[in-house]
């Protein structure tokens, strides 16, 4: 039980990023895929026996804004999982699918109706609301375990809405008004994934796609990939804290937007940035794994 309430909720993105890491390296190393989606399942396991055994402790650290948008990032988590299940049992995983679907939508209606309807303040905003909101397109990303790409095209086209919407204020938030507390700026990092997820949805869920929208979300990701590398690089020096976990997902699903784009627009260029961001993330998420194990099982930063 004391294991289970040190468990730390921003563990959830650390999960997720060893789940969509997996699936950027299998056209390397199946072998890879099996082993990160096996670590990234070990892990599930201890944060899925949190939420049902402990939810209602959960409720004080749910007040924070910031752990509050990152929690979704476990539903998330639950969308990708249904992948490495498929192959053993196409039922198990549609199960699972839709749960992390169903789930993901109740948290943004809780999230909204807490943070928006009853409780909004600029300086509540935080990098990690495109989490909630934009969240939401992994079903695009995942869509495929159930084949049901209808059901990503609305994912898509809700997250890419809130995208736009959200990009507005949470750039003033952080830009123009600042005061972002030192254990939330790994956050920051979170500008690279929302466009990059977008674009890697938009290419698995839609058979005939819009070129317009593939380069509007090409540059979206490359740039703003870049402003989070801008931001890891400032943030990643001195204590582990449990939000380093903010690192992974955005710099792994830059590289699958990357690579599930290129065959489309045929740059040469996106298979050298491919491999380069491919490199760094799996450098990242490995880094941040070995910092979570020290934190978990020795206490040490």
């Amino acid at each position: 039980m004391d294991f289970l309430k040190r468990y730390p909720i921003p563990i959830a993105g650390l999960i997720l990023a060893l789940f969509a890491l997996g699936n950027l390296v299998q056209s390397y190393s199946q072998e890879a895929r099996h082993v990160l989606g096996l670590i990234g399942f070990i892990l599930f396991v201890p944060y899925l026996v949190k939420v049902i055994v402990l939810n209602v402790k959960l409720r004080e650290p749910l007040d924070n804004p910031v752990a509050a948008s990152v929690f979704p990032t476990f539903s998330m988590a639950t969308m990708l999982l249904a992948g490495y299940v498929k192959p053993y049992s196409s039922e198990c995983a549609s199960v699972i699918w839709y749960a992390g679907i169903i789930e993901h939508v109740l948290l943004i209606l809780w999230f909204t109706l807490k943070f928006v309807v009853r409780g909004f303040g600029i300086k509540k905003v935080f990098p990690s609301w495109f989490i909630v909101y934009v969240g939401i397109a992994v079903a695009s990303v995942s869509a495929p375990v159930t084949g049901r790409l209808d059901f990503g095209q609305y994912a898509f086209w809700f997250g890419l809405v809130t995208y736009v919407l959200l990009l507005i204020v949470v750039c003033r938030r952080v830009w123009f008004i600042g005061e972002i507390p030192a254990p939330a700026m790994p956050t920051t990092v979170i500008f690279a994934a929302p466009a990059s997820l977008l674009l890697a949805g938009y290419m698995v869920s839609f058979p005939n796609k819009d070129a317009r929208i593939v380069y509007a979300l090409l540059v979206c990701s490359v740039l703003f990939w870049v402003v989070g590398m801008f931001y890891f690089a400032k943030t990643c020096k001195g204590a582990f804290m449990p939000s380093h976990s903010g690192f992974t997902f955005p710099l792994v699903i830059s590289a699958l937007a990357v690579k599930l784009s290129a065959a489309f627009t045929g740059f040469a260029w996106q298979g050298t940035l491919c491999e380069v961001q491919t490199v760094i993330a799996c450098v990242v998420v490995l880094w941040v794994l070995a910092r979570y194990v020290m934190f978990l099982f020795t206490g040490a930063k």
